[in-house]
């Protein structure tokens, strides 16, 4: 059995796919898997046990007919008994059908026109499923057609996967020398940022715990809070930017060791999640309902609006993340602090 799994961007998206290829690992124990990849997102996923083969793309191929070519001739390699759009765009679906294979999965309601490439389109999903949910239902939903023939709905609830191998390494230079907590404040949303003073403002009244643990900003080079964040650590004892300085891999390394996590609506969110850390989720304009943290211990705060959650990528007031008040936050730091030992057993 080979299976093809098309899930291009973002990190988010990239990680919270992964309970669906452990659960197709599962059903099929025997397959081959491969991945079609944003090669920004390739490093998370090179060497995983559970993948024979990845497929990395970028857009700049589109103008560039060799490196195009290259692509298109890795992507049609093997002939696949199963495609999987995960993604439910036009570009993942043109992916799909680009690639050689028996039968291209989605669901109807994937956006774009993306189902006219599909041979099975399965029955719209509920919207307001989370994705981790969307994906293992998507991922079962073809095991049980390609065993049967036909659509079928899982007997089982689909929970969320825990046990899923994600290779860390440790970065240079950094020795972690006492208990720390990650704070992730960039989003690719301007209308998801939490207000930098806001976040000052929680390191303040965080003064006397900052003996017992350290602070460390994460997040990708060039993010809105990178600035900002050196800025923090060069103004407060304990704290310190990791911003820009860690690979994909050395992120995972930092972020199992971490205590607890806080963080706005982005991707580290969604890997704080599957590493099962405790994390305070600070939501605005996304619903947690659909994209929110799936550890075993998480909080979500977000402000009770009529226009929240509203999904605008632009605000002018972004009174969701304003009315977040970092006493708030604060107070939800002292309760996680208070209930660590349990939290961790």
């Amino acid at each position: 059995m080979r299976l093809l799994i098309v899930k291009l961007s973002a990190l988010g998206d990239v990680i919270q796919t992964l309970p669906a290829l452990a659960l197709l690992r599962r059903d099929w124990p025997e397959a081959q898997i491969d991945w079609v990849v944003e090669e920004r997102n390739a490093e998370l996923l090179q060497g995983h046990p559970y993948l024979r083969r990845l497929i990395p793309f970028r857009k700049e191929f589109l103008s560039r007919p060799k490196e195009l070519k290259s692509f298109l001739k890795s992507l049609r390699q093997e002939y696949y008994e199963a495609i999987i759009d995960f993604q439910g765009l036009l570009k993942s679906a043109l992916m799909a059908r680009l690639a050689r294979g028996r039968l291209r999965f989605g669901f109807a309601n994937h956006r774009e026109g993306s189902p006219f490439f599909y041979t099975v389109k399965f029955q719209p999903y509920d919207p307001e499923l989370h994705a981790v949910r969307r994906y293992l239902l998507l991922a079962k939903k073809v095991t049980l057609y390609l065993r049967y023939g036909k659509e079928f709905d899982p007997e089982e609830p689909l929970e969320f996967i825990r046990d899923i191998p994600l290779e860390g390494k440790k970065p240079e230079g950094f020795l972690f020398p006492k208990p720390y907590f990650l704070f992730v404040p960039s989003a690719r949303w301007k209308t998801k940022l939490w207000p930098f003073t806001y976040w000052e403002e929680l390191l303040a009244l965080l003064e006397e715990y900052r003996e017992d643990f350290d602070i460390y900003f994460v997040g990708a080079k060039g993010e809105q809070a990178e600035p900002y964040a050196e800025a923090m650590a060069r103004k407060y004892k304990g704290v310190f930017t990791l911003i820009g300085k860690l690979s994909l891999r050395e992120l995972v390394y930092v972020m199992r060791g971490a205590l607890g996590v806080v963080t706005v609506d982005t991707g580290p969110m969604h890997l704080a999640s599957l590493l099962n850390k405790p994390i305070i989720a600070l939501f605005g304009p996304t619903s947690p309902e659909r994209t929110g943290p799936w550890s075993d211990y998480s909080r979500v705060l977000q402000a009770n609006l009529l226009c929240s959650p509203c999904f605008r990528r632009q605000c002018r007031d972004r009174a969701c993340m304003y009315s977040l008040k970092p006493e708030t936050v604060f107070q939800e730091m002292q309760y996680l602090l208070r209930n660590l030992p349990k939290i961790r057993t």
